[in-house]
């Protein structure tokens, strides 16, 4: 069980590696192409449509967690009833997609008509709608089942090979010098491919009965989920969403290049994390209490160490990364160091609590903890439509980061009652640790800024500041947790001895 945790954790490391780089250089060249307001209208239309992740409602994490026992122990007829119940409810909220996207379509085109016409806007919505349909509906159960049975590893390679097919034919389109349309339908009918593979791959490897009408109440607690899930989904959203109605099409595009290395980390983080969900739920299904508590203090410190170390790289590279990668986009001032600072929390606080709603979603506990996620929600929306009128984008950061450093706090704490059951000390030792060791490469970042040009002026630059977290982080850590680092470091030498 754990060698396919290592295998399911190294092969998503290296697909999400490959995504960070192409997510990268896609953008950048779709900037290039059709200026900020093209690529402003993109990203929101982008995230407006990832409201359909709403139609999930919750069910997709229950149904993942309610797997975890019928395949530990092998039973077929438990797998087929709640595949079969997935498959019909998720075929069920399909159709409402299109009223989604009908709406989306009379919004722009009545609301957002003054940089763009109707006929653009409509067409743009459409293709990138293909996209979002087959990722989240098409090959959502199958998905499900392959995460539940910790062959995260599969999944990943699939994804792998339609990102390497779907780059190379969006840069191709992009040197045809064509309308962004019919560079994002391309891209989007790639990704029909990744639901073909998926599904034959899970017809080959399970004996899976599809049963037309599947016993009700076979997925336990299905709505759950439904309250936390809208909740995350509005959250992630809001602030594209409040840009969109109340800001213009550029301060969505200066948004969206800061986010989007930020994005890219946080997402290296989840996918290679995912893994260790699925291994947590099976402890918790097997009752395992002493090693899940052994197993989550080392996934505990070491996590809080990658964080701050890329985050405390990110926090000084960042501005420099835009300068260099707006580089030729003249048409709008991209440098805010406030927002910057704000953005960069905000996304540091995103990955720490996954470390702790990761043992939450595997113990099925949905639930229990709705309520965190929808005062996050509101925590969000209230404080960013605030300060959105006097600061712009950078008034929704500040309401993400107070917003995500709530609903971490209270996921920590979540498992001093239940679960976990321990101290909440060593969630606040953890956190004071992370921003002693921000402070020295904050210091270094001020004391020798970056004044190069160029991408390899940038790279030295991350390079010199990486080496100043990396120290940073390192002693710190080691004199904070020298016991726990002491024994992994000693469980390691053995392993390698034998």
């Amino acid at each position: 069980m754990k060698k396919r945790l290592y295998i399911n954790s190294a092969i998503s490391l290296f697909y999400q590696i490959c995504s960070v780089v192409i997510g990268l250089i896609i953008p950048r060249l779709i900037l290039q192409k059709y200026g900020s307001e093209i690529n402003g209208v993109v990203n929101s239309i982008t995230q407006l449509l990832g409201f359909i992740s709403l139609l999930d409602l919750g069910v997709g994490g229950v149904v993942q967690s309610a797997l975890y026992k019928p395949l530990a122990e092998h039973d077929e007829n438990k797998v087929s009833q709640i595949y079969s119940s997935a498959t019909k409810y998720f075929n069920s909220i399909a159709k409402i997609l299109l009223v989604y996207i009908f709406v989306l379509c009379l919004y722009y085109g009545l609301f957002k008509n003054d940089e763009f016409d109707w006929i653009f806007t409509t067409t743009l919505i459409l293709v990138i709608a293909i996209n979002y349909f087959t990722q989240y509906y098409l090959g959502i159960c199958n998905t499900l089942l392959l995460n539940a049975d910790q062959r995260i590893s599969i999944v990943t390679l699939i994804n792998l090979f339609v990102l390497l097919i779907n780059t190379v034919a969006t840069i191709v389109m992009l040197q045809l010098d064509i309308s962004v349309q019919w560079v994002k339908l391309v891209s989007s009918c790639t990704f029909l491919l990744r639901s073909f593979l998926l599904a034959t791959y899970v017809k080959m490897k399970y004996s899976i009965k599809k049963i037309k009408n599947p016993p009700k109440g076979v997925i336990k607690n299905q709505w759950s989920g439904l309250a936390q899930h809208i909740a995350v989904s509005v959250t992630n959203s809001v602030d594209n969403l409040l840009l969109t109605m109340f800001g213009t099409f550029s301060m969505i595009s200066i948004y969206n290049v800061y986010v989007l290395p930020l994005l890219s980390i946080r997402n290296l983080l989840e996918v290679t994390s995912n893994s260790y969900k699925s291994f947590f739920g099976r402890l918790i299904a097997k009752s395992e209490k002493e090693r899940l508590l052994i197993e989550f203090a080392r996934y505990e410190m070491l996590l809080h160490y990658i964080c701050t170390l890329i985050m405390g790289t990110t926090l000084v590279t960042l501005i420099p990364f835009v300068i260099v990668y707006t580089t030729g986009v003249n048409d709008v001032s991209y440098k805010n160091s406030l927002f910057c600072l704000m953005i960069t929390l905000a996304y540091f606080m995103f990955m720490l609590r996954t470390i702790y709603t990761n043992v939450i979603f595997a113990a099925g506990k949905f639930k229990e903890t709705q309520i965190y996620s929808v005062i996050e929600c509101l925590i969000n929306i209230v404080l960013s439509f605030i300060l959105v009128f006097p600061l712009g984008f950078t008034g929704v950061a500040i309401g993400t980061v107070v917003s995500s450093f709530y609903r971490m706090a209270s996921s920590a704490w979540y498992l001093k009652k239940d679960i976990l059951e321990r101290s909440i000390v060593h969630f606040v030792k953890h956190m004071v640790i992370d921003f002693i060791c921000f402070v020295p490469i904050i210091i270094v970042g001020q004391l020798f800024p970056f004044t190069g040009m160029g991408i390899i002026d940038l790279v030295l630059y991350a390079v010199e500041m990486f080496a100043v977290s990396f120290l940073s982080c390192t002693v710190i850590h080691c004199i904070a947790y020298f016991q726990q680092i002491y024994c992994i470091v000693n469980s390691l030498a053995k392993r390698i001895k034998r």
